[in-house]
């Protein structure tokens, strides 16, 4: 547990880091990587709980949405669950 908890409709998201390599193995430099808006929910706000957004969900959330932040060394984005444009399966 992160001792953050979203209230309403806010989500909390850990944001996924970016590839350090490419699939055949080169490096790509960190300069050139650039922050992906997929990410998976830590904890969800009770109403959006109830638009089907849970802990555990892997999701795609607008690129200039929320507010990013850091916490005991982990990348978060907290947003609103109307931002969350799609749970990947």
């Amino acid at each position: 547990m992160t001792g953050i908890e979203p209230l309403g409709e806010m989500v909390l998201v850990e944001m996924e880091k970016a590839a350090e390599k490419t699939t055949s193995g080169l490096l790509i430099p960190e300069a050139a990587r650039e922050k992906m808006n997929v990410g998976v929910v830590v904890s969800a706000g009770p109403e959006a709980e109830i638009a089907g957004i849970s802990s555990g969900d892997r999701v795609v959330y607008r690129k200039y949405s929320g507010t990013e932040m850091e916490w005991e060394g982990n990348e978060y984005l907290l947003v609103k669950s109307e931002d969350i444009q799609a749970k990947i399966k």
